[in-house]
């Protein structure tokens, strides 16, 4: 039997799959999926390549333009909100009102060619797996963005909570903004394999490990899922701590969090 190659130019993360349940994964229900398969990785390849030249969007400046009034109105909005409603608000969103308040809008977004947003998350923790660890998350869509997040980890402070939270609060910041198209960049790939592989597993069988415990991050997971939701978002995974600017500035935040407890 031949080898089968299925190249993913547009779904939840781009790439090419050897089996169809794989490629399924990153384009069922995914909005305007472009994929195809072929019987050779080079044409796999090069059909990507052509995808990613013909699907440049040429309305990404307007597109910044206009997330960038709806975040002046959202900032607007909630400068005329009561001090006392804020002091009613849990201290993980009263923190992210008063850093953006705090903050002059600027509106300014990285947009990709296929007109998502472009948002660094990380994570990071000092003493990882000890009794004293402190964890950090950071949210990085630009410099001196007001919507940037530095910040430490709520409850366990384990890298990998802080990777979720990370994600978590970047779909929020983005909610905030009216963005609906949303390319989160990660060097976690624990994250990945939770998104792609893991937690569909998890749902079926109980949210159970392959030795048969409880998954430990459950609860984070499906808060992260429940934020993601309404959003378009496409994963992308970089190297960590490879000169990449908006990963190095995500790590960054993540370990001024660390600091911040």
């Amino acid at each position: 039997m031949s080898t089968k190659y299925y190249a993913v130019a547009r779904g939840r993360t781009p790439g090419i799959y050897n089996t169809w349940l794989e490629c399924k994964e990153q384009v069922d229900q995914f909005p305007r999926p472009i994929f195809r398969k072929f019987h050779s990785k080079e044409e796999a390849e090069d059909f990507i390549k052509q995808c990613t030249k013909t699907n440049k969007k040429e309305n990404n400046k307007n597109l910044s333009s206009i997330l960038g009034k709806r975040l002046q109105n959202n900032q607007e909005t909630n400068n005329k909100k009561s001090l006392k409603k804020q002091k009613q608000m849990n201290l993980e969103e009263h923190s992210k009102i008063i850093h953006i308040e705090n903050k002059e809008i600027s509106g300014d977004f990285n947009i990709d060619n296929d007109g998502y947003v472009n948002v660094y998350t990380d994570g990071a923790c000092s003493l990882n797996g000890r009794k004293n660890a402190q964890a950090g998350i950071g949210v990085w869509f630009g410099n001196n963005h007001p919507l940037n997040i530095s910040k430490a980890v709520v409850g366990r402070a384990t890298n990998n909570m802080a990777e979720i939270q990370a994600v978590t609060i970047a779909a929020k910041q983005a909610k905030k903004a009216g963005i609906k198209n949303l390319k989160i960049n990660t060097d976690s790939q624990f994250l990945i394999s939770c998104i792609n592989n893991w937690m569909p597993k998890w749902k079926r069988n109980g949210w159970k490990t392959f030795n048969n415990k409880p998954v430990i991050n459950k609860i984070e997971l499906l808060e992260m899922e429940n934020a993601l939701k309404s959003l378009n978002v496409i994963w992308n995974h970089v190297n960590g701590h490879a000169g990449i600017y908006g990963n190095e500035m995500a790590d960054k935040l993540a370990r001024a969090g660390c600091s911040k407890y």
